[in-house]
């Protein structure tokens, strides 16, 4: 009677460790796309909005200082923008553009 060892080398443990890593890719992508809804409003982190609007960090601050952008701060250090708000701000400032 022989018997069937599971080892590294095995076809079965190979197909279980590779679930296992695609599941941790998975559920490292859904992390980095994750954003909560708070109230019904989804908010976005100031490096989003960076990379949304094309502008610095400074700039933000900026933006944020003379009021013109909206922005709740949650703690000393946490500083979150409403997605909805943002868009807003963008609508309200687009402008056709010129044909020369």
């Amino acid at each position: 009677m022989a018997l069937d060892y599971l080892t590294a080398d095995t076809q079965e443990v190979k197909d279980a460790l590779a679930c296992i890593a695609d599941a941790e890719r998975a559920l490292q992508a859904a992390e980095r796309n994750y954003r909560p809804v708070i109230c019904g409003e989804r908010y976005m982190t100031g490096d989003e909005v960076c990379e949304y609007l094309h502008i610095s960090p400074r700039t933000l601050q900026t933006l944020r200082d003379m009021r013109r952008i909206p922005f709740t701060s949650v703690g000393e250090r946490l500083i979150i923008y409403p997605e909805s708000g943002i868009q807003g701000i963008l609508q309200e400032n687009c402008r056709a553009a010129q044909t020369l």
